[in-house]
């Protein structure tokens, strides 16, 4: 994938992935291992996360439209190799976003939520999560992810 062309961006916005879409693929575990690699790449690189996180629902049993989203991922990295977290002298005020997508998991339809907390205007934590229950609403999903993000903010403000 090195020589491969890069990508603007991680995933496309209107990719569903499903573990009914697509064909079995012949090495499940290069897919596991890139897919664990990229696990570990997300801790420095909070840009990829979301996407990581979506190819990362299907280890058990991926499929060709889950390897061609991995091999997305992978043109991003290698286009934004000088991407990263910086951190900068700052005004000190603890701030939080959230958001989720009310029940996009077209298996499951759960909803996945995700915050980042800022310190100033430093990118300190973040998360992305599919929800433990399938939400009625997209307000009771929002409120899901905000209070797991308020969750974060008072651990941090302690």
């Amino acid at each position: 994938m090195t020589s491969a062309k890069g990508s603007p961006t991680p995933m496309i916005s209107s990719c569903e992935l499903s573990k009914n879409i697509g064909e079995p693929i012949s090495d499940a575990k290069l897919y596991r291992s890139i897919v664990g690699a990229l696990q570990y790449a997300a801790i420095t690189r909070p840009d990829i996360n979301y996407a990581v996180n979506k190819v990362s629902q299907y280890m058990a049993s991926p499929l060709d439209t889950h390897w061609r989203a991995v091999k997305r991922i992978l043109r991003y990295l290698s286009d934004t190799l000088d991407f990263g977290i910086q951190i900068h002298r700052s005004n000190g005020i603890l701030s939080v976003f959230s958001d989720s997508d009310w029940a996009a998991d077209l298996d499951d339809r759960r909803s996945t939520a995700g915050f980042c907390t800022y310190f100033g205007n430093n990118l300190i934590s973040w998360c992305v999560k599919k929800q433990t229950v399938v939400a009625r609403s997209s307000t009771e999903a929002e409120y899901r992810s905000l209070a797991h993000a308020a969750a974060e903010v008072t651990w941090l403000s302690s």
